[in-house]
């Protein structure tokens, strides 16, 4: 998630609030779509994994309690994972969002192909940034691991979760399929991505 927090002010931010009335009304309506889609995905988050809060909202909020600890079958701490309801709505706001924005790269014309290469200008490829953050989004937990985090609270006392074997397996393989999906084949990346799980 943190990726796609990183990359959605100058996205999805950027196209909803500097170019959005340049655009044609059903394009803006595709954009707007994903943006709200969005912001109702960020707001189930936990606390601690909201981007845009302004650093005196932090200083005057309590320390977030970490909310569960997250422990391998030999004790060893993993890096907890927290369940997020999504609705299917918001997924395919973001996919049609996607669509069009990967339609307009392509094309390399007309004001939302100008946007984007504005935008570029700026960072990384973000379209394809947005693909595979939109493909993690997708990807389905093992349902035997889905039910033990289910249990995790958000917030309040820490609570501790231990994995049996076949459910750190799932884990391990559940992490592994995210980081491939982010690294998209650059070697580097993966290592310093799936350094943060294993």
């Amino acid at each position: 998630m943190t990726r796609f927090l990183a990359m959605e002010e100058p996205l999805l931010h950027s196209l909803y609030y500097f170019y959005l009335r340049d655009l044609p009304p059903g394009q803006a309506k595709i954009i707007r779509d994903a943006y709200e889609g969005w912001g109702d995905i960020q707001s189930r988050m936990p606390p601690r994994l909201h981007w845009q809060e302004t650093a005196v909202r932090r200083a005057r909020r309590r320390r977030d309690p970490e909310g569960y600890t997250l422990r391998g079958r030999g004790g060893a701490r993993l890096t907890c994972l927290h369940v997020v309801g999504m609705s299917a709505e918001s997924i395919s706001g973001l996919s049609a969002c996607h669509g069009l924005l990967a339609r307009a790269e392509s094309e390399a014309v007309g004001p939302l192909a100008r946007a984007l290469g504005e935008i570029a200008e700026h960072g990384q490829n973000v379209v394809d940034n947005f693909r595979r953050v939109l493909d993690i989004l997708q990807i389905q937990a093992p349902p035997r691991l889905l039910g033990s985090l289910r249990h995790a609270a958000p917030t309040g006392p820490a609570t501790a979760i231990s994995l049996d074997g076949t459910q750190e397996e799932e884990y391990e393989t559940f992490c592994d399929r995210m980081v491939r999906t982010l690294s998209a084949g650059d070697r580097f990346t993966y290592a310093m991505h799936r350094a943060l799980y294993f």
